[in-house]
């Protein structure tokens, strides 16, 4: 490892076990902090740290995230020029009955080198708080600047909606699917307006999206929104199975790719992929319960160029043999107008893919 590496990667990490509302269901997660250049763990808000050039700090945006001693979940991060901390900040999504203890480090990856580890932090469950939204900066726009419209589907694994909808495949369970479906918006998959002005995705006072509580039952591939209920459709004897995208089990790493129909950066955006359980069965349909509570791999706000924010190259997908599930959420401050002008005048929105995977 060069110097120069050694002396770019995180250090002085800060953990805590934390909880969110997500309409009925409380999800836990843990809120990391640590030091980077001149940013320093809860950095005050103002001033800036001394490195910050209006954005232009030199700070990594590639990090790996090791729980209990193995590697769960990479994390591109990027941030708008006026915020500082999400810099150095990262919520790692644990669900909904989280362990009693982990034990958390992270490291980032600089000019194709990992740095060292920060020190490893034990968190517990018992000793969690709830969620607070970070203090705003005094420079923090009025409206949140993520109003502008995004679509797209995930295409490396491809999605049920990019084979059914947008690639029109052959596959009998495609057929039907497009039979049942009232929409071909493939790159539209999301709960609908009248569902999300019903209750917001976007959490506008504390600053987070909520998403969990649009899945109740076997109707994640759909998100429950009934134009797309030919997605939730389980393989069969006459239907046969969905076509799947085929996945080395031994491979050092792994490259997904996403199809946007539109593409814009927003701080309160994000990507999140879950993977389904070991021993999960795609003949008992998808619900959320079946996915690990841990997503393997996490894109907050995106690139200012949408080449480097389409492409994710990662080694921390878990091992599995055979059939699986991958679940992918894109969302955050966006959707219909409020009627009041409140949450930030948006009641946020994500777009849901489900790719259908085999390990061999």
């Amino acid at each position: 490892m060069s110097s120069s590496v050694a002396g770019a990667g995180p250090s002085g990490l800060r953990a805590d076990m934390k909880h969110r509302a997500d309409g009925n269901h409380r999800t836990y997660g843990i809120h990391l902090r640590w030091q980077i250049g001149d940013n320093q763990p809860d950095h005050p808000a103002w001033p800036p740290p001394a490195d910050w050039d209006e954005g232009r700090a030199p700070y990594p945006h590639q990090y790996e995230v090791w729980i209990d001693g193995v590697a769960r979940q990479t994390l591109y991060l990027y941030w708008p020029a006026w915020d500082w901390s999400p810099a150095n900040s990262h919520w790692v999504d644990l669900g909904e009955a989280p362990e009693a203890e982990y034990r958390v480090k992270l490291r980032a990856r600089v000019d194709g080198q990992f740095t060292e580890f920060t020190q490893e932090v034990a968190v517990r469950r018992d000793g969690a708080v709830p969620w607070s939204a970070p203090e705003p900066r005094r420079n923090a726009p009025a409206v949140a600047t993520t109003a502008s419209p995004r679509h797209g589907t995930m295409d490396q694994p491809r999605s049920r909606a990019g084979a059914a909808i947008r690639d029109t495949d052959s596959a009998p369970i495609c057929v039907e699917a497009r039979r049942l479906n009232t929409s071909t918006d493939w790159q539209e998959v999301l709960p609908g307006a009248e569902r999300m002005l019903a209750d917001y995705p976007w959490n506008d006072a504390q600053k987070y999206l909520e998403y969990r509580k649009f899945f109740e039952g076997n109707t994640v591939a759909s998100t429950g929104n009934p134009a797309f209920r030919g997605l939730d459709l389980v393989p069969d004897g006459s239907l046969g199975d969905w076509p799947v995208t085929v996945l080395k089990a031994d491979a050092d790493s792994h490259t997904f790719s996403y199809d946007y129909m539109a593409y814009h950066t927003g701080e309160s955006w994000s990507h999140r992929w879950f993977l389904t359980r070991q021993g999960w069965d795609p003949a008992g349909g998808l619900a959320w319960e079946d996915l690990e509570p841990v997503p393997f791999l996490v894109e907050v706000q995106g690139a200012d160029r949408e080449e480097d924010s389409t492409q994710w190259e990662f080694a921390t997908l878990p091992h599995r043999t055979g059939r699986a599930a991958i679940v992918h959420v894109w969302g955050g401050h966006g959707g219909p107008d409020t009627p009041d002008g409140g949450n930030g005048r948006k009641t946020g929105e994500f777009f849901l893919s489900v790719c259908d995977v085999e390990f061999r």
